[in-house]
């Protein structure tokens, strides 16, 4: 969805402040060239007081406030945190668990099929679309917030499940084949002995039951989606924010939702994207969320929310506000939203701090997003609407992340990674590199990107095995990550070569894996060319490896290792038109630039010489020229030799011709225009 302006701003709650100064804020925010608002998606209580009492002040206020102040509104859907007089009425809407009934308090704690708990969400939104749908400066509504399922497992939810299971599965002894029932003495002979999914050791019945839990989210989404378009004027959007898996920030594909499946509803995807600060920000984390938010629909999207200061190692250098906003725009952001506008003075988010402090006065972060909402205006007609051209595109999937969950790759009680931390070390190896990626679904046209990397795709069915075969034969090139091609759709382990109707593209067979120790991984001779010897070349190897047997392939890395040694760990072939390099164990991101860089050179992809933390990223603005950015994401000033066509620094207004040198200050940037 193209914008003619980006929008700047933040989440608002009049509710939650200690004193009235509406008026204050939104001149504050306007002062600040902001031009956004986000409001509403938390405040059921203060809407719907006691059941069936409405009290809509403060959403008129905000509005009435935002218009005089020029400030567009997106107001979100508030289900997903439920005032107590209604659990206190059906508390049947609070979601059974695996450790029994949730206690009311938090956010997302409801069963989202439980029929009460729809009956009152409708009312709600159809009550707050009632009171906002002729307000002229609303340009968009938000579904829900960050939707999750809460795990709910109530025997009306469970039903609802088996319910889909019988359809799936008509013959119920295909059932118990299927998912390997007979295991445990687990089978069923009438779907009325159909058990408690909460107490399953059946990892494909979990995964299952999983996988009902996201279409459940998809559904809510949708249903929230098809209200308020019976409302909603031409040129308003549906959106929704969109968040990640969390270690501290954000970090990998969010495991509880199909993002693709859900984002179907909407006009726009949104995402929130939380990072590390200071010394510690690196892009990666935009980069990452950006490349899954752009896939989502193919399009640019929103950044719903971000940090300003947020938690207490976040309170950002001075600079790195201006950089992050620049990031998610490089990325195809058309939004570059804070939360939160103030400080909160109470409860659970206390002290995640807005843009504003507890004495809400004007600070340094205020100050730096003024000056940068200043500058942004002077060329963003220059930035929107960027539209990427990756040549490389990353598969990520949810049936295989809850596949490693319920079978993951470390031993009980020795946890280290997962499918996101696999994920992220592909991902992260090639933005350190300067090679921007998409994000892909399995379902997704993958056939023109020169390069496809696949990590763990533990579940596949034969359709996908066979669509990336076929790619390979005509044209494509392939690095395919281990744990991938092991089980179909419902974890069933393929009986066959591992990876499963892989073996002929890639060269290569395996039967048998292990936890390395005191293992290391060597490039062959094959791997070096005379042009590219390695000035280091062991590198370490952890976690997991499989102990690959080359039959039509080269070996292009060995492990080092007196007993493990025979065995290859990357193997590489041509295939059909294309070429296919499967890497068989966890190592270290170095090791990975290098096979990347070679698989580049082969797909005929140019990299640029330099690497993090002088990160570059590119796209076609609305005008159709190509846009350069470059972030220098470090405390040294480092030095860049411009890469591109003859064009103008948008920032400086300087002429800057290919070849030529300049120097990129600590924690800033250029953005570049072609002529």
């Amino acid at each position: 969805m193209k914008q003619d302006v980006l929008l700047f701003g933040a989440a608002y709650y009049d509710e939650y402040m200690p004193y009235d100064r509406l008026e204050t804020d939104m001149a504050l925010l306007e002062d600040a060239g902001m031009n956004v608002i986000r409001i509403a998606e938390s405040t059921w209580s203060t809407w719907e007081p006691q059941d069936g009492v409405f009290d809509f002040t403060h959403l008129h206020r905000m509005l009435d406030a935002a218009a005089r102040h020029n400030l567009k509104v997106i107001i979100g859907t508030p289900t997903y945190a439920i005032p107590s007089w209604l659990a206190k009425k059906h508390p049947d809407i609070l979601a059974v668990t695996k450790n029994g009934q949730e206690l009311y308090g938090h956010r997302q704690l409801t069963d989202l099929t439980n029929p009460n708990y729809l009956h009152y969400a409708e009312r709600m939104i159809r009550r707050l679309m009632e009171e906002v749908k002729d307000t002229p400066n609303i340009i968009g509504f938000q579904l829900d917030n960050e939707t999750r399922s809460a795990g709910a497992a109530s025997p009306e939810t469970q039903a609802l499940f088996l319910s889909q299971i019988r359809e799936r599965y008509p013959d119920i002894e295909e059932f118990n084949h299927e998912f390997g029932l007979d295991y445990w003495s687990n089978r069923i002979a009438d779907w009325d002995d159909f058990p408690d999914i909460r107490g399953t050791i059946n990892g494909s019945l979990s995964a299952a039951y999983k996988r009902f839990l996201r279409d459940c989210i998809t559904n809510f989404l949708h249903w929230q989606a098809d209200i308020l378009r019976e409302y909603m004027k031409p040129g308003q959007f549906i959106t929704h924010n969109f968040d990640f898996s969390w270690l501290e920030y954000s970090f990998g594909m969010q495991p509880e939702v199909n993002q693709f499946d859900a984002a179907k509803c909407m006009d726009i995807a949104g995402v929130d994207i939380y990072h590390p600060s200071q010394e510690h920000l690196t892009g990666a984390e935009i980069a990452f969320g950006g490349s899954v938010a752009r896939s989502l629909k193919k399009d640019n999207y929103l950044v719903l929310e971000t940090q300003a200061q947020g938690r207490l190692t976040w309170l950002p250098y001075p600079g790195q506000l201006r950089l992050q906003a620049y990031s998610h725009l490089a990325s195809g952001a058309n939004s570059v939203m804070y939360w939160n506008w103030h400080s909160i003075h109470n409860s659970a988010e206390s002290y995640w701090k807005g843009v504003l402090s507890h004495d809400l006065a004007p600070n340094a972060s205020y100050r730096e997003l003024k000056a940068l909402g200043k500058e942004v205006r002077s060329i963003e007609k220059h930035l929107l609407n960027l539209r990427k051209d990756c040549k490389a595109a990353i598969i990520i999937d949810n049936a295989s992340l809850t596949a490693l969950d319920e079978f993951p790759v470390y031993e009980e009680g020795a946890k280290s990674i997962d499918y996101n931390h696999i994920l992220r070390q592909f991902h992260d190896a090639c933005y350190q590199m300067n090679l921007e990626c998409d994000m892909l679904s399995v379902k997704d046209d993958f056939s023109n990107y020169p390069l496809l990397i696949v990590p763990a795709l533990y579940s596949a069915s034969e359709d996908t095995l066979n669509k990336i075969k076929d790619y390979v034969k005509n044209g494509g090139h392939l690095l395919l990550g281990f744990k991938s091609g092991f089980s179909d759709e419902e974890l069933k382990i393929y009986h066959d070569s591992q990876p499963h109707l892989l073996t002929e593209c890639i060269g290569a067979t395996y039967n048998q894996f292990t936890r390395p120790e005191n293992v290391l991984l060597h490039f062959t001779d094959e791997f070096q060319t005379p042009d590219s010897a390695l000035t280091e070349n062991n590198f370490p190897v952890s976690e997991w490896m499989e102990l690959v047997c080359p039959e039509t392939a080269q070996t292009w890395a060995s492990y080092q290792h007196p007993y493990w040694g025979k065995y290859a760990a990357i193997t590489h072939q041509q295939f059909g038109k294309g070429s296919a390099t499967y890497l068989a164990c966890f190592t270290a991101i170095p090791a990975l630039q290098l096979l990347i860089r070679r698989i580049c050179s082969i797909a005929n992809i140019a990299l640029p010489d330099y690497t993090f933390p002088l990160i570059s990223k590119k796209g076609y603005n609305h005008a159709g020229k190509l846009v350069h950015y470059y972030f220098n994401y470090s405390s040294s000033p480092v030095l860049l030799c411009y890469d591109g066509n003859d064009g103008t620094e948008l920032l400086t207004r300087k002429a800057l011709h290919t070849g030529d040198t300049t120097e990129i200050p600590d924690w800033n940037l250029l953005i570049i225009e072609e002529n």
